[in-house]
């Protein structure tokens, strides 16, 4: 990630606590293509667990940076590590459940989940031998399936 990316993300989001009257530290890293920024302190206003306001004060930094630096960057902005956390356990059980998979030969259907939710899944999965995933269904029910392969088969 470039300096002043970082620079001119360290600036948004400061300014962003400044003017709610926050104290925080703005940790700004690059993981996979995607500029990761979390927001950590003993925050009183800030909805921490809210989804769509992470997402949407990701929106806003992602316009100041093209508006700014007429770059187009890919920002997730968290709050004292919630999702980073949320994301670990999500890995962590679709882990167990392929053991289980691998150990009962039987296939999983996990609940409806977003996209990201399920590419996190699908690549957490693609190299465990003796199993593999897909999607199945539409819209805001479609969910991953995780199956059994048997040792023959790719």
């Amino acid at each position: 990630m470039e300096e002043r990316i970082c620079e001119a993300l360290t600036r948004f989001f400061s300014g962003f606590l400044a003017v709610l009257g926050e104290e925080g530290r703005v940790e700004i890293r690059e993981e996979g293509g995607e500029i990761y920024v979390n927001l950590r302190g003993r925050f009183k206003t800030l909805p921490q667990e809210d989804g769509e306001f992470r997402t949407a004060l990701g929106r806003l930094a992602v316009l100041h940076i093209k508006a700014n630096l007429r770059q187009v960057v890919n920002i997730e902005v968290d709050i004292n590590g919630q999702e980073e956390a949320r994301r670990k356990k999500l890995v962590a059980r679709a882990l167990a459940l392929a053991e289980r998979v691998r150990a009962e030969k039987r296939s999983v259907e996990l609940e409806p989940m977003p996209p990201k939710d399920r590419r996190l899944i699908h690549l957490a999965l693609a190299n465990v031998p003796g199993v593999r995933t897909h999607s199945v269904g539409r819209d805001e029910n479609r969910r991953v399936v995780i199956e059994p392969v048997e040792a023959s088969e790719p």
